[in-house]
């Protein structure tokens, strides 16, 4: 007589083990996606309301230096992170934060020349970009 083998729960326990650890990484990955959407519509948001908020208000051109006078009509400190002259980037001499309602001095040095038109990227903590042309 020919014995048949033991029923055991064994294999049926590691299948839903498998199931359930499956179900769960779908779950968990489902609301991580959730909770990183709403912050990048938060983000873009602060973004839009940022850029609008930067405005230049003059500028002045020398020899060694651009300084340009910036304008934060938004609710949030802005930094000034970066700054770039004609591609190229350029030191900022002064730690730049301009509070909301105030106005904030951009100091850019180099070597400008008489003649030349300029072209000025200043780039803010939000990754917001204040352009302008400068001539000497």
């Amino acid at each position: 007589m020919a014995q048949h083998p033991k029923k055991s729960c064994r294999g049926s326990t590691a299948v839903f083990a498998v199931l359930l650890l499956i179900l769960i990484t779908f779950v968990s990955g489902i609301l991580f996606y959730t909770f990183v959407m709403q912050n990048i519509n938060f983000a873009t948001n602060t973004f839009n309301t940022q850029m609008a908020a930067l405005l230049l208000n003059s500028f002045s051109i020398n020899a060694t230096h651009i300084v340009a006078f910036l304008q934060n009509t938004g609710s949030a400190l802005v930094e000034i992170t970066s700054a770039y002259v004609n591609g190229l980037i350029t030191a900022i001499v002064n730690l730049v934060k301009i509070a909301p309602n105030a106005v904030g001095a951009v100091i850019l040095a180099g070597s400008f020349l008489a003649g030349n038109t300029y072209d000025v990227k200043l780039g803010t903590i939000f990754n917001t970009e204040v352009t302008f042309q400068a001539s000497f």
